[in-house]
């Protein structure tokens, strides 16, 4: 009876803190029946997943039940279809379901021929969307899903041409994480934005071989609405608030906050980084870690910061550091266009 007692509290105590994720399987607009959706503890699809779906009904509905705090979602099938989740990482709330939706990737095959060189790898490949070869679109290999595939990674590719190829020369012997991007802005680095497009390859990691050249093949699909912009940091007890103005004090939307370790700023991934302002110029931004930052506000980031582009320090201290701390109190940026003149 002890023994029956203590599983059942066991149970119950999973069933607590357990969320419920819910969502659908889609192909451009229509349902995707039969796959299995699979939650992972990170961004790589070769985990033992935490836990995985029955098949996709026919209106491409699943559901599924996993403990923690963020997971990342894929879905398969038997015929090798693949889908991505654009939220990835997904923040689960044990107090409510939580809705997100998967896209299908269309992929080709891989192919591998000799490379040039014995001592290292090559890459090439071609992204399309909606069937077509897709132009301007960014490869971006990663080495680890440490960030959750965000940032500019290990390295990225030039903007594809009107045939959407792409190609790497002498990569090192290793595994990859490919993510290619299609901002509408142009930019190639940046929050991927509602209608941004985006995709994931469907063979993560890629092993390229040293002596090898591997052909990779796969499509982009849309930045669903309500999947929010990409952001690097995931939420934290360290919670920094505060609202970014103009030089008349009026709150300015299209904003981010950020923050950096080093002094010299935008040179590197940041390492916070908030969601754009609305209208009330407001920000919310999570710190992984208590510590003295660099903070300041712009509307992108990657690369320094543009003639005309919106720009303000945190002013309180010469340096502009800031001391971030949990339960800290709200600050106040202004900003002001770069003028180089």
């Amino acid at each position: 009876m002890r023994l029956l007692f203590l599983l059942i509290l066991l149970l119950f105590a999973n069933s607590a803190t357990a969320g419920i994720i819910t969502g659908r399987v889609i192909n451009g607009d229509e349902p995707v029946a039969g796959m299995r959706v699979a939650a992972y503890a990170s961004l790589n699809p070769s985990d033992t997943p935490l836990a995985v779906s029955q098949p996709t009904a026919a209106d491409g509905a699943y559901r599924l039940e996993v403990a923690g705090e963020y997971v990342a979602l894929y879905a398969s099938d038997a015929t090798g279809r693949f889908a991505f989740c654009g939220r990835n990482p997904v923040a689960l709330d044990a107090t409510k379901t939580v809705w997100a939706g998967l896209q299908l990737i269309t992929h080709g095959k891989t192919d591998v021929v000799d490379y040039d060189d014995e001592y290292s790898a090559g890459l090439e490949g071609q992204i399309s969307a909606g069937g077509e070869p897709l132009s301007g679109a960014v490869v971006y290999l990663y080495l680890d899903v440490t960030d959750d595939l965000k940032g500019q990674g290990y390295r990225r590719s030039l903007p594809t041409g009107a045939d959407g190829f792409f190609s790497f020369d002498n990569l090192p012997d290793s595994n990859y994480f490919l993510v290619a991007r299609k901002r509408q802005s142009g930019a190639v680095l940046g929050p991927v934005r509602e209608g941004d497009l985006l995709g994931v390859y469907p063979g993560n990691p890629l092993h390229l071989k040293a002596g090898q050249q591997t052909k990779v093949e796969f499509s982009l699909v849309p930045k669903l609405p309500g999947s929010g912009s990409e952001t690097p940091n995931r939420a934290s007890a360290i919670l920094l608030r505060g609202q970014i103005v103009d030089q008349q004090g009026q709150p300015v939307a299209g904003l981010h906050l950020f923050a950096y370790r080093d002094r010299v700023i935008g040179h590197a991934r940041p390492a916070a980084l908030s969601a754009v302002t609305g209208a009330d110029g407001r920000f919310e931004v999570n710190f992984a870690e208590p510590g003295i930052y660099y903070v300041g506000a712009r509307q992108n980031y990657g690369d320094s910061p543009a003639p005309g582009e919106l720009f303000g320090m945190y002013e309180e201290t010469a340096d502009h550091s800031l001391n971030v701390a949990q339960g800290m109190e709200e600050i106040r940026i202004e900003v002001t266009p770069i003028d180089l003149f």
